[in-house]
């Protein structure tokens, strides 16, 4: 016998908003790249165990009997049941069938900070997660802030309270209570996957340590917050919170979010990263074993196919009806078939005071849209001071752009009135969905986005898909999708700038002035007259730069995640269980005698004993028997120990001579406190010495 084996590497109703995803024969020919894979685990333990025990040589006066002889000296902890040895015991079954690679159907528990009906780019990729995990046949239990909602996509949502963000109106901190707990206990999943965790994540994790969840989660060195955790977990990262406490006023807490952020995802055994750079960003935070799980776009939506003109005339912008739209035939060209659907979003709301954008008609006025959240770590200022500057850059007969904002968000109301008190010409649209959402994309002509806190940036990605050439800045998420010089403009980092956080926090600061002349630039390059060939390339490049990258492709890169880590986690337990069975055969060759009543080497005989237990030529009825001391060994080895002493009689004179330690024990402390002791001596030689002696002294 070997060494215990290396693991090798009906559609229910759905509960609205739901829409279904359908995978195209065109996704399927441009599959996204595979998710990343880190280093496999060197597992150099295998060979060198098997050349340790390949015993096969025997030895030529062994007879028959011997060998029966020799298989009595057998411990039945190397013989124990054929599951252990196989990497197939206890909490196991099938997981060959779910690791990497693996086509079983996975039972998935989600912790979220946030989800539905807040709308942002976290709960629109966790919307898409659940429709894919129901379209695929995974089941799945969301753990998260309190939504109304029973369930989602089929798959059922349990829900707690939380205090409201002062300092950010719309999220929570969430409190863990005892039935996430419990329902993870009886769900028995295969993988959890925390999402962002912080605040209710951390606490979730904590209680895992504690075995709040069971005991198959508790670390290997027991129950006990910071004990580790066993089995698979997960957690992915969406948001770059760290920088947002600079960015609230907070700089000395930054370092203490990386902190708690690197205790957290030590925990788990990866974590899944939208973009590449974020990843090289999270290094440098010393926030390793990170994978891609990218993003997808709905091709059917997202196309330059959608370009209005009705939609146009309402910013106020008029032009020739053929430069208005492109041809349907041009739009099926690029979708090249079906797609997916985007995930709900928040009711649509109409601008904040009519009437508070004034729409001048004019030719050839270029609209510069910014799709996304309206707050203030989206960096928007920085758009509205460079559009301040455009004045001096563009020739005089060229009109200022249209300014479009879609969103909401709490510095909405704010922005506005900046807007209306600089003469700024801005419309802000609010919330968009389904066709309005599309139009509003591919009615414009530049999609600015400022933003720097972004991990991947799923407007750029839909906007890039609608044709248009993207001005931001060179940060993380953004430069993954935008190619500088073909597919947009990025600005990069001001000279002696430390970072983004650091350059743009203040707005009266010279690093915030200098930014904003130079986004100023790079929007005049692509809006006056002689930037309008390059702007068409820009687009077109930026078109057919998104095919392939299908929302289907992008949620089996989670899968896949999901999948390596139960992997993982199942090849950790079984370099537990290979030491366990090295630490056993050290014991049992350091345990036996030299040599047997006949003079020949025990170890000798171990080794052959061993061999035949690699070849199963041990019977199940010889598991019985153990050699690790006292009877068992003595009788292994030929029914007698030292003297001729059964191991009856052996044991029967050690319990004497344990009882004879003890009275002479208890005889020593008798003299002790009755004859030496001075608290209890009678002695005249122990009388104390007189007081008035002392005080003499």
């Amino acid at each position: 016998m070997s060494p215990p084996p290396l693991p090798s590497s009906n559609t229910l109703p759905l509960t609205p908003p739901f829409s279904p995803v359908t995978t195209t024969a065109n996704d399927q020919q441009n599959p996204f790249h595979p998710l990343s894979r880190v280093e496999t685990l060197e597992l150099d333990a295998q060979p060198r165990l098997q050349e340790e025990y390949n015993t096969d040589e025997e030895d030529p006066t062994d007879s028959e009997d011997e060998d029966d002889d020799d298989d009595e000296m057998l411990p039945a902890s190397f013989t124990n049941n054929n599951k252990f040895m196989d990497g197939e015991g206890e909490g196991i079954g099938g997981w060959k069938e779910k690791g990497t690679g693996g086509k079983g159907k996975l039972r998935v528990v989600i912790v979220t900070e946030n989800f539905l009906p807040k709308v942002d780019g976290v709960t629109r990729t966790l919307a898409r997660l659940l429709e894919h995990l129901h379209n695929e046949g995974h089941e799945a239990l969301l753990c998260g802030p309190e939504t109304g909602m029973s369930h989602y996509a089929s798959h059922p949502l349990v829900g707690t309270l939380g205090i409201p963000l002062v300092v950010y109106p719309g999220l929570k901190l969430n409190f863990l209570r005892p039935k996430f707990m419990r329902e993870i206990e009886e769900f028995h999943p295969d993988v959890i996957h925390m999402v962002d965790p912080i605040w209710l994540g951390g606490q979730t994790l904590m209680g895992l340590e504690l075995g709040w969840a069971g005991e198959q989660w508790v670390g290997e060195k027991g129950p006990g917050v910071g004990g580790g955790l066993r089995g698979a977990v997960v957690a992915s990262y969406h948001t770059n919170l760290a920088t947002y406490a600079t960015l609230f006023g907070f700089p000395w807490f930054e370092p203490i979010m990386w902190v708690w952020q690197r205790w957290l995802y030590s925990k788990c055994l990866l974590y899944l990263c939208p973009s590449q750079s974020t990843i090289d960003m999270l290094g440098s935070h010393s926030l390793p074993n990170a994978r891609i799980w990218s993003r997808g776009v709905d091709l059917t939506h997202f196309n330059p196919g959608r370009r209005s003109a009705t939609m146009r005339r309402s910013w106020g912008i008029v032009e020739d009806a053929g430069v208005v739209g492109e041809s349907r035939e041009q739009e099926k060209s690029v979708l090249g078939g079906g797609g997916l659907i985007t995930p709900p979003t928040s009711p649509e709301l109409m601008p904040l005071g009519a009437g508070a954008s004034v729409a001048v008609e004019e030719l050839g006025r270029t609209a510069v849209l910014y799709v996304g959240r309206i707050s203030w770590e989206k960096n928007l200022l920085l758009l509205l001071h460079a559009h301040s500057h455009l004045t001096s850059l563009l020739p005089p007969s060229t009109p200022l752009p249209k300014l479009v904002f879609v969103g909401d968000g709490p510095a909405r109301q704010d922005l506005e009135t900046f807007c209306h008190d600089k003469g700024i010409d801005a419309t802000f649209m609010g919330h968009r969905t389904g066709e309005d959402l599309a139009e509003c994309y591919a009615s414009a002509d530049l999609f600015a986005f400022p933003s720097f806190t972004e991990t991947f940036g799923q407007v750029v990605l839909e906007a890039l898909a609608s044709g248009l050439p993207v001005i931001g800045l060179d940060a993380e998420g953004t430069r993954d999708l935008v190619s500088t010089g073909s597919t947009g403009l990025l600005l990069p980092l001001p000279l002696g700038a430390k970072d983004w956080p650091a350059a743009l926090k203040n707005v009266k600061s010279a690093t915030f002035t200098r930014a904003a002349e130079d986004y100023a630039v790079l929007l005049a390059r692509l809006i006056s007259p002689t930037g309008s060939g390059e702007r068409r390339e820009m687009s077109d490049r930026a078109a057919k730069g998104t095919k392939g990258r299908t929302w289907h492709e992008a949620m089996e890169m989670c899968v896949s995640g999901y999948r390596e880590a139960i992997t993982l986690s199942q090849t950790r337990a079984a370099l537990l269980r290979r030491n366990a069975f090295e630490r056993q055969q050290q014991q049992l060759q350091s345990s036996v005698l030299l040599s047997d009543d006949n003079g020949r080497p025990i170890r000798a005989k171990v080794g052959r004993v061993l061999g035949r237990l690699r070849r199963g030529r041990i019977s199940p009825d010889q598991q019985a028997l153990h050699l690790g001391g006292g009877k068992e060994r003595s009788e292994a080895v030929g029914g007698e120990g030292e003297n001729g002493r059964t191991g009856r009689e052996r044991e029967t004179i050690w319990k004497l001579k344990s009882l004879a330690k003890i009275l002479i024990v208890l005889y020593l402390l008798y003299v002790f406190y009755s004859r030496v002791s001075p608290l209890t001596s009678s002695s005249p030689s122990r009388t104390a010495i007189p007081t008035a002696t002392l005080t003499s002294a």
